[in-house]
């Protein structure tokens, strides 16, 4: 009977640390996830800032050629992942 436990004990050690393991690769993957996510929000704000920029260049030069595009402030999309329902 203490063989048994012995063996049991041995392999629930290793399977924790095989999990704590697998839990520090899954933390650095979400740290590293969401430092990509917060670079392409600033790349969409950018992006937003210049097709501002150049609808009032537009505007300044044909008041009439100017078509709004999407608004990103406007979220008729519906919630993200992170948001609730």
């Amino acid at each position: 009977m203490t063989k048994e436990k012995n063996i049991s004990l041995i392999e629930l050690k290793a399977e924790k640390a095989k999990l704590e393991g697998d839990r520090a690769v899954v933390g650095e993957r979400v740290v590293a996830l969401n430092a990509e996510r917060d670079k392409s929000q600033n790349q969409l704000m950018m992006i937003a800032g210049a097709i501002q920029a150049i609808n009032q260049i537009i505007e300044k030069i044909d008041p009439e050629v100017v078509e709004l595009g999407t608004d990103l402030s406007d979220e008729n999309h519906g919630p993200g992942p992170d948001e609730e329902k």
